[in-house]
């Protein structure tokens, strides 16, 4: 069993219909119809060959929600993890979501204690990313910000040493450690088109923090979030080369970011 890709980004959410709202605002194709697994809701966006699923729960089975659900739409919402694509051997198993069985796929199976702040979980995948990235666009429509592909998640630990462990363990090396300043390190790991970077110790408590999307055109991306009522930043040189822009306000305690290449 070899980990070749994120395969979808879990993210919780306070009020399905509202958090579809403001990604459309946002310039995201999402799915018209929802799908119910279990006491979730599920509204499915994508980012090239990265499924995005805005989880809810449904009212009439709340008290059958599970917990790592429940407890991040309490704090107001936000990625509860991710699921890991792989190919070869077919996961099986407990989830530790048990209630979130993906359309079409077997269930989960999770790595219990394996990042802290981040529920993750394996699934077998298609290995083409470009019949993904198609399958997802027919089933969510374009992405009118013209948001490519998902460029990277960024997740807070309390240990970079410990998440670096526990990342090549599974077979996935850390391709790169920078010094960020103040004692805080990142380190980055890439899976086809989207890196991990993982930032310790956290100041805070430990969360999966954000998204950064790569965009063709990034003034389309800003300008369709501020005719929707959404603020975002003026595009600036990134660090990393090109250009990048965010939304101010994180939607569904998500940090959002933009990014154009080079």
């Amino acid at each position: 069993m070899a980990i070749i890709c994120i395969e979808r980004v879990i993210v919780a959410v306070t009020d399905l219909e509202a958090a579809c709202d403001r990604w459309t605002r946002a310039g995201f194709g999402i799915t018209q119809e929802h799908f119910k697994a279990g006491s979730i809701e599920i509204a499915r966006l994508f980012a090239g060959a990265v499924e995005i699923d805005l989880c809810g729960v449904a009212k009439s089975d709340s008290a059958k929600a599970p917990s790592m659900l429940t407890g991040a739409i309490e704090r107001g919402g936000g990625i509860i993890g991710w699921t890991w694509g792989v190919a070869g051997e077919e996961a099986s198993g407990d989830s530790g979501m048990d209630s979130l069985m993906l359309a079409g796929q077997s269930k989960p199976t999770s790595f219990e204690n394996f990042l802290p702040g981040a529920w993750t979980g394996i699934v077998k995948t298609e290995t083409d990313l470009n019949k993904r990235r198609n399958d997802l666009e027919r089933l969510c429509g374009a992405n009118e910000n013209t948001v490519g592909f998902l460029e990277h998640i960024v997740v807070m630990t309390p240990s970079l040493e410990d998440a670096i462990a526990a990342h090549e363990k599974i077979g996935l090396p850390c391709k790169r450690i920078r010094e960020a300043g103040g004692g805080i390190r990142q380190a980055f790991f890439k899976l086809e088109q989207t890196v991990l970077e993982i930032v310790g110790p956290a100041r805070g408590a430990s969360q999966v923090w954000g998204l950064a999307f790569m965009c063709k055109d990034i003034k389309r991306a800003v300008e369709i979030a501020r005719t929707n009522n959404l603020e975002a930043t003026e595009p600036k040189t990134a660090i990393q080369g090109g250009r990048i822009a965010r939304i101010v306000q994180p939607l569904d305690g998500v940090a959002i970011a933009y990014m154009e290449p080079g």
